[in-house]
């Protein structure tokens, strides 16, 4: 008897011990291109300072991150196995407009919220999907802001490099509308194929039309390759990317060809001390024994971790999917130390925030 009691307690304790965390699920990039992983670590780091000041309402977070190497198909398997095995009370920072475009059909159909997906893609915005909770700018944004700027810079003659997918696609869509504002047209549009990145035929095509900027929606290698490749034979055009590329990985691996290369970015610059968030990243890596780096990537992440903690805060000791997803909603213009949010029932945009910096020497960010 005795025993049965023993092994009954040592049961409840441990479910006890379960109900201490709050389990949020994660799918994304981490054995290749740097951004998914740098995004990940950043939200670790802002879970971990919350976890070490006893949590939301005393739970713990845990994120339960799996590698999906960008590939749909294992994207949602992943997912399925966050919902279904580890019981994941939302979904969070998933990487790439094809993969979060992959489980759109799960979120409706277990009615769990996906918050902060890393990918400005249209898809995500329009029509509006009442589980997906954007933090960052659209890509559309990013293109109409960076169209204004190379206009205002007297340049005419444009480029546009693009991957042949819904990312790709979105952000060429988005190019050639923002051209036609300004009354301009691309000298000549080039792709390449998501499967293989070669953009050799890319490459000389877009030299042949002397452009005096490329405006570039790909993915972080092929940029790089593109930039080195372009370089190497002798033609110096300017070079205009979205965010998606932005790690400290990617400018490191452009080396000496990166100088001059524009970036955009949906997040402030995280070593800009007058915003509050950016004060805190700082403080956070520095407690750290092995911080990730202070990139635009990782920031992004600690910056999405803090929406969904204050999310978790709003929804009380008990929080379910619902719950959640109606305290997000309660959020109008909410400060959260220098990036400010806005969620309504009808409206998960969040942030509109857009600016451009340059790559200078040694990978260094010009603003």
């Amino acid at each position: 008897m005795k025993t049965l009691f023993a092994l009954l307690f040592l049961a409840s304790m441990a479910s006890a011990g379960a109900q201490e965390k709050i389990v949020i699920g994660q799918s994304v990039e981490l054995s290749g291109e740097a951004t998914g992983k740098e995004n990940m670590e950043g939200a670790l780091a802002y879970f971990g300072w919350v976890n070490a000041q006893g949590g939301v309402h005393g739970r713990k977070i845990e994120l339960k991150s799996y590698d999906d190497q960008r590939k749909p198909e294992t994207t949602k398997r992943n997912t399925e196995k966050l919902l279904a095995q580890d019981n994941a009370l939302a979904l969070f920072g998933y990487r790439s407009t094809p993969t979060v475009e992959a489980v759109l059909p799960l979120l409706q159909v277990e009615k769990v919220p996906l918050i902060a997906p890393f990918s400005g893609g249209q898809s995500l915005h329009r029509p509006f999907n009442p589980y997906l909770f954007n933090l960052r700018a659209s890509y559309q944004d990013e293109t109409a802001k960076m169209v204004e700027l190379f206009s205002s810079l007297a340049i005419r003659k444009v480029a546009i490099l693009y991957q042949d997918d819904s990312f790709g696609r979105d952000g060429l869509a988005g190019f050639e509308r923002n051209l036609a504002t300004h009354k301009l047209k691309a000298l000549v549009t080039a792709s390449y194929d998501r499967k293989d990145l070669k953009i050799d035929k890319a490459v000389d095509a877009i030299i042949a039309g002397n452009p005096q900027a490329v405006l570039m929606a790909c993915t972080p290698s092929a940029c790089a390759d593109f930039v080195k490749q372009v370089h190497k034979k002798g033609f110096h055009p300017s070079f205009m990317m979205l965010s998606n590329v932005s790690s400290d990985t990617f400018f490191e691996s452009l080396g000496e060809d990166g100088r001059g290369v524009s970036v955009m970015q949906v997040m402030p610059y995280p070593k800009n001390f007058s915003a509050g968030v950016s004060r805190e990243f700082q403080s956070v890596l520095k407690s750290m024994p092995k911080p990730p780096p202070a990139s635009y990537s990782a920031f992004e992440g600690f910056v999405a971790a803090k929406l969904l903690t204050e999310g978790l805060r709003r929804a009380g000791p008990n929080p379910t999917r619902q719950k959640l997803m109606a305290a997000l909603e309660t959020m109008r213009d909410f400060d959260l130390g220098g990036v400010r949010v806005s969620y309504t029932p009808d409206n998960h945009d969040g942030s509109k925030f857009v600016e451009m910096i340059m790559i200078g020497k040694h990978g260094a960010i010009l603003r």
